[in-house]
C-alpha cells in the first residue's frame, strides 16, 4: 500500500507544492502530508466556471443562482480547485442566507483534503461553520441534509483531528450504505475514507479499501462520474493497485477539459503502469491550462504561474514521465522555465529544489551540452548540486571522463555543506551516477558496479524511496547497475538486476533494453526480441542512447 509522508519529514523535505507518495506500510503517520498541490486560486469576482466535470445534486434554495454556484462548488471541489470551489460556495450562501447545504458547502469546501491539513485555529472556525449548516438543516432541511450538517460537526470536532476525520468517514459511509445508488454520496464517503485511512495511526487500510470499494460502486453507475474517477485514481495508487483506473484515467480529460488538475490525474496512474509518455503528455497539457489559469487570474511577469502551487507538480509529474520515455521536446519544455526560475531565485525549500533537480537532469541528458555548459551556476545549495549533475550528464554525453568525474567531485564537495538529510542523500546519489557514468566510459564496469550499487541501495530505501509520484530522483539507478553487469560478462546477473527494476519501473524502455541484451546473451533470443521491441516502442528519443554507458 503506497501511503504519504507526513510529520517532520515531510515538513522538511516538501512545502505545499507536490504531491508525494509514499511509504509503504500499514499504519501511516497521522497528518499526511499533500500527494498533489491544487487551483489554490480564486478570481475576485465568483462567477461559474465551467470544464470542470460534473458535481452537485438538489438542494433546499428557492434561488436557482444559489442552486448553480453549489453544484459548480462541488463541481470546482472535486477537482482540487480549492479556492474558487469556497468562493463559488460563499456566493451561493450571499445569494440565499437561509441555505443549509450552501453553509454546508463553504464549510465541505474548506476543510482538509488529501492536500491539505488544517491547524487548529482553521478547524476551529470551520466547526462554527458547520454548527450553523447544522442549525439551518435543523429548520430547513431534508432528512439527508441534516444527515449531512451532522456528519460534518463531528468532522470538525476541536483538538481531535484524526478522531474527527474517522468519526467523519464513518458517519458518511453510514450515509452512503443508505443511501446506495447515490453517487454524490458514495463518493463523498470514499473521499471521507481515504483521507482519514491515510492519516489513522493504525488499520488504516481498511478504510482505504473502503473507499476503493465505494469508488467502484459509483463509477458501475456513471463511468464519466469525473469526482469519483479522480479519487479512484489515488485510491487505487494508493492501494497499489493503479491499473483498475485505467479505462478511466483515460477518459478524464475529456470529461474536465478546463480543470488543470483533473487533467494532470490520469499521470497518477499512467507512471505507476509504465505509460511514461501517457504521464509527460497529460502534464504538458495541465501546464498550458495552468499558464492559461495564470494569465486570467493576472498572475502576469515571470514567476506569476509558479504562484499556483499546482503548477509545481505538474512541471514537476511532466518531467518525470518524460525522461522516462525520452522525450526531449517535452522534457525541455518543461524544464527550461523551471532551471531558470532556480537560477534566479534566493530562497525555496529542500523539496522545491529536488524539484528544480529534475529540471537539470533534463537539460544534463537532453538538451545540447554547450547549453548545459552555459547554464548559470543557482544561489540555492542544493539547486547547485543538481547543477553540477547536469553538468556531469552533458559531459559524459561528450564521453569526457574525467570532466564527469570532476562535476561528481563538486558535488560531494557542495555535500560538506548541506544539512538536510534527504536533500544531501539526493545530492550523493547525483555524485553516484557520474562516479558510475565515468567508470563506464573508461570502460571499467566493475568500478561503475561500485557507484551504482550503492546509489541503488540509496535511491531505494528511506528516506528517498519515500517520495515519489513522481519519484524525486529521476530514474532508477539500479538500471544501471544492471547494464554494468552486463558489460561484465554477467548476463545472468545483469538480467535479475534488470527484472528488479521492472518490478519498481514496469515497462521502463532503457530497462527492457538492457534486459533484452542480457536475454540475448543468454541465448535466449524470442525473449530477447520481444524485450527490444517493448523498449523501441515506449521509448520517444534517440536510439543511440540504449548502450554507450549512459543507461
Amino acid at each position: 500500500m503506497r501511503l504519504y509522508v507526513t510529520g517532520a519529514l515531510a515538513a522538511l523535505l516538501m512545502p505545499a507544492l507536490g504531491a508525494q507518495d509514499l511509504p509503504k506500510t500499514e499504519s501511516p503517520p497521522a497528518s499526511a502530508h499533500p500527494i498533489c498541490g491544487g487551483d489554490d486560486v480564486a478570481a475576485k469576482r465568483p462567477t461559474l466556471l465551467e470544464g470542470y466535470g460534473k458535481g452537485g445534486w438538489a438542494i433546499s434554495t428557492t434561488v436557482p443562482q444559489a442552486q448553480a454556484f453549489f453544484d459548480n462548488g462541488m463541481q470546482l471541489g472535486a477537482a482540487f480547485a480549492h479556492k474558487a470551489s469556497i468562493a463559488a460556495m460563499q456566493e451561493a450562501t450571499r445569494l440565499d442566507p437561509a441555505c443549509a447545504m450552501c453553509a454546508w458547502g463553504d464549510a465541505w469546501a474548506s476543510g482538509p483534503t488529501l492536500n491539505y491539513d488544517k491547524d487548529a485555529d482553521e478547524t476551529a472556525k470551520l466547526h462554527v461553520r458547520a454548527k450553523q449548516a447544522q442549525a439551518l438543516a435543523a429548520t430547513s432541511g431534508t432528512p439527508l441534509e441534516r444527515a449531512l450538517t451532522d456528519a460534518l460537526v463531528l468532522r470538525y470536532r476541536p483538538g481531535q483531528p484524526n478522531a474527527g476525520a474517522i468519526a467523519y468517514a464513518n458517519a458518511m459511509d453510514a450515509l452512503a450504505r443508505a443511501n446506495p445508488t447515490d453517487i454524490a454520496i458514495g463518493t463523498l464517503a470514499a473521499d471521507a475514507m481515504l483521507l482519514a485511512g491515510t492519516r489513522a495511526k493504525k488499520n488504516g487500510r481498511p478504510m482505504i479499501d473502503r473507499s476503493v470499494v465505494l469508488l467502484q460502486d459509483a463509477l458501475a453507475r456513471d463511468p464519466d462520474y469525473s469526482p469519483a474517477i479522480h479519487f479512484y485514481i489515488h485510491a487505487t495508487e494508493i492501494a497499489d493497485v493503479p491499473d483498475r483506473a485505467t479505462p478511466y484515467a483515460d477518459r478524464l480529460r475529456a470529461l474536465a477539459p478546463k480543470a488543470s488538475h483533473l487533467v494532470h490525474m490520469p499521470s497518477h496512474t499512467y507512471y505507476w503502469i509504465g505509460r511514461y509518455q501517457d504521464a509527460a503528455n497529460a502534464n504538458v497539457a495541465a501546464v498550458k491550462l495552468g499558464i492559461e489559469n495564470a494569465k486570467r487570474l493576472g498572475m502576469t511577469g515571470p514567476d506569476g504561474v509558479w504562484d499556483l502551487p499546482y503548477h509545481a507538480h505538474n512541471v514537476h509529474f511532466g518531467v518525470g514521465g518524460a525522461m522516462m520515455s525520452g522525450d526531449r521536446d517535452a522534457a525541455l519544455l518543461l524544464s527550461d522555465p523551471l532551471v531558470d526560475v532556480a537560477a534566479r531565485r534566493e530562497k525555496g525549500s529542500v523539496f522545491w529544489q529536488a524539484i528544480a533537480g529534475m529540471g537539470y537532469a533534463a537539460e544534463g541528458r537532453f538538451a545540447e551540452p554547450a547549453k548545459v555548459l552555459a547554464l548559470p551556476q543557482p544561489k540555492l545549495p542544493y539547486a547547485r548540486a543538481f547543477w553540477h549533475y547536469a553538468r556531469g550528464e552533458a559531459l559524459a554525453r561528450l564521453g569526457k571522463a574525467a570532466e564527469v568525474r570532476a562535476e561528481a567531485d563538486a558535488i560531494a564537495a557542495q555535500m560538506r555543506t548541506l544539512d538536510d538529510k534527504a536533500g544531501k542523500t539526493l545530492a550523493k546519489i547525483a555524485a553516484l551516477v557520474l562516479g558510475g557514468r565515468a567508470a563506464m566510459l573508461d570502460d571499467d564496469p566493475r568500478k561503475a558496479v561500485k557507484f551504482y550499487a550503492t546509489a541503488a541501495r540509496i535511491e531505494e530505501a528511506k528516506p528517498i524511496s519515500q517520495y515519489s509520484d513522481p519519484p524525486v530522483w529521476w530514474y532508477p539507478p539500479r538500471r544501471s547497475l544492471a547494464e554494468a553487469r552486463l558489460a561484465m560478462g554477467d548476463a545472468r546477473a545483469a538480467l535479475a538486476e534488470a527484472d528488479a527494476t521492472l518490478k519498481r519501473r514496469p515497462n521502463d524502455p532503457m530497462t527492457l533494453s538492457v534486459r533484452a541484451r542480457a536475454q540475448a546473451a543468454l541465448g535466449t533470443a524470442s525473449a530477447a526480441g520481444r524485450d527490444a521491441k517493448r523498449a523501441l516502442a515506449g521509448w520517444r528519443g534517440e536510439r543511440a542512447m540504449f548502450g554507450k554507458g549512459l543507461i
